[in-house]
């Protein structure tokens, strides 16, 4: 029971934070928080078919082979938040994100979900493997931001707005 309490609010209690950002910000980031979502939804397919992990604990069964709390809660909105306090500063937007990819992939809340609570178990591959998984991730999502930025460039200068 306290597993599936920690998963719900792992799933919702993220979103509440967005309201403490100005709409104009969300609109900004979104799109690669979404993106950020995609890529882990990939990687927890390809971790399933290639039994990285076994979920012991899951909210919608029908998406086991998904870490759903993960996927759709806590990581699109902290990578959003990342983007908010790191904007236009990759060398801390990467220091940032090798910090909290360490904390999930290895310590503390690796040995949380894994060693105290069981809710995942990792098989074929290791938690080292995951961090830099995770930390190449990062710089991908990174670069589909600059990307995404340059083409909107234009039309915010239009506006008469400037990022």
């Amino acid at each position: 029971m306290l597993n599936k309490i920690i998963l719900w609010t792992l799933l919702i209690a993220p979103w509440f934070t967005l309201f403490l950002l100005k709409k104009e910000d969300i609109k900004r980031f979104m799109p690669s928080a979404i993106f950020a979502s995609y890529l882990m939804i990939i990687y927890n397919v390809i971790a399933n078919n290639q039994k990285h992990w076994v979920i012991n604990e899951t909210l919608i069964p029908w998406l086991k082979p998904l870490f759903v709390s993960g996927v759709f809660g806590a990581f699109p909105v902290i990578t959003l938040w990342i983007f908010y306090f790191t904007y236009r500063k990759f060398w801390i937007y990467l220091v940032t994100n090798i910090l909290l990819d360490f904390m999930f992939a290895i310590f503390p809340i690796h040995y949380l979900f894994q060693d105290i609570l069981g809710i995942y178990k990792l098989v074929n591959i290791s938690s080292w493997e995951r961090f830099i998984l995770f930390v190449a991730l990062s710089v991908i999502i990174y670069g589909f931001y600059k990307w995404q930025e340059m083409i909107f460039k234009p039309e915010l200068k239009e506006r008469g707005r400037t990022y």
